[in-house]
C-alpha cells in the first residue's frame, strides 16, 4: 500500500511550447505551459474569473509524442504528479519551480482558448478547463487558523506525500513532496479543530500560484492547494466527536 498520494489532473490550453531537448544520455524531455480558466460567483453575486498556469514536463516516448502532436492554443488533458525543484543561475540567484511531471497527455482538439463555448463552460460534466489535485499524506505542522476582515475562517497547514518507484537499474527510490494547503469557511474550522501535526489525510482541491514582491523588489511565488474536501485517515482523537470523513465545503471564495 502506498504511503502517500500525489496526483494532478489538468484540462487547459497550451500557452507555451512544446519545447523538447535531450539529456546527456539521450532521453527526450519536453516542457509545455498550460493555462486553465476558473469561473465563479462571489457571495455578493459578482461573476469572477481567474487563470492558473502550469509548467508540465514529459519524459521519454511521451515527450516525443507531445512534441509532435501538441501546439499553442490546443486544448489538452494532462495527468501526473507534482514536484518542486530548486536551482541557482549563473549569477547565484536561487530559483524554485513547481511542475507537473506528466504520465498522460491527451490532445482534445484544436480549440482556440479565445473561442469559448458558454454552454460548455456551464456543463459540469465536461468543463472547459480542469484544475484538480488529490493528495494523501501527513501534516508537517499544526494547522493555523485566522479570520479575514469579513469574518471568514481560513486555515493553512502543510502536507507531506511520499512517492515510491523503481529506477531503470532496479533500485527502489522514494521522494517526498510538500504541499501548502489552504482551506476556507466551515472546512477551515474543521481542519483547525480536528487535525494536528502527523495526522494522515486525504485532501482534494485546486492548485493556485500567487506572487508578491519583497521589500528589496525580488518577486516571490507560492503554489498552494486550495482544498474543497478533506478526509481524515488517522484515528480520530478520543476527545472529539468528529467523524473520520469530513464532507466537502464548496462555498464561493471571497476574492
Amino acid at each position: 500500500m502506498a504511503r502517500g498520494m500525489n496526483k494532478v489532473m489538468v484540462i487547459g490550453f497550451v500557452e507555451r511550447g512544446p519545447e523538447m531537448r535531450r539529456t546527456p544520455d539521450g532521453q527526450a524531455v519536453t516542457a509545455i505551459g498550460v493555462a486553465t480558466q476558473r469561473f465563479w460567483t462571489t457571495n455578493a453575486g459578482k461573476a469572477r474569473q481567474s487563470a492558473a498556469w502550469f509548467h508540465i514536463i514529459a519524459w521519454g516516448s511521451l515527450a516525443e509524442s507531445a512534441n509532435r502532436r501538441l501546439r499553442e492554443g490546443q486544448r489538452v488533458y494532462a495527468q501526473g504528479h507534482l514536484q518542486t525543484r530548486q536551482w541557482e543561475d549563473e549569477a547565484g540567484q536561487r530559483h524554485v519551480r513547481t511542475e507537473v511531471v506528466a504520465d498522460k497527455l491527451i490532445p482534445m482538439g484544436p480549440c482556440d482558448a479565445g473561442e469559448e463555448d458558454s454552454q460548455e463552460r456551464e456543463n459540469k460534466e465536461l468543463p472547459l478547463c480542469l484544475n484538480q489535485m488529490m493528495v494523501i499524506g501527513n501534516l508537517g505542522r499544526n494547522p493555523e487558523m485566522r479570520y479575514t476582515p469579513g469574518g471568514q475562517a481560513i486555515t493553512s497547514f502543510s502536507v507531506a506525500s511520499t512517492r515510491k518507484w523503481t529506477a531503470a537499474s532496479g533500485e527502489r527510490r522514494d521522494a517526498t513532496e510538500w504541499f501548502n494547503v489552504i482551506s476556507w469557511g466551515s472546512l477551515a474550522e474543521i481542519c483547525s479543530q480536528y487535525l494536528a501535526k502527523g495526522s494522515r489525510v486525504y485532501v482534494e482541491g485546486e492548485l493556485r500560484t500567487r506572487g508578491w514582491e519583497q521589500p528589496g523588489g525580488n518577486k516571490q511565488y507560492r503554489t498552494e492547494l486550495v482544498a474543497n474536501e478533506m478526509i481524515m485517515l488517522s484515528p480520530r482523537p478520543a476527545s472529539s466527536g468528529a467523524h473520520n470523513t469530513i464532507g466537502s465545503s464548496r462555498t464561493a471564495l471571497p476574492f
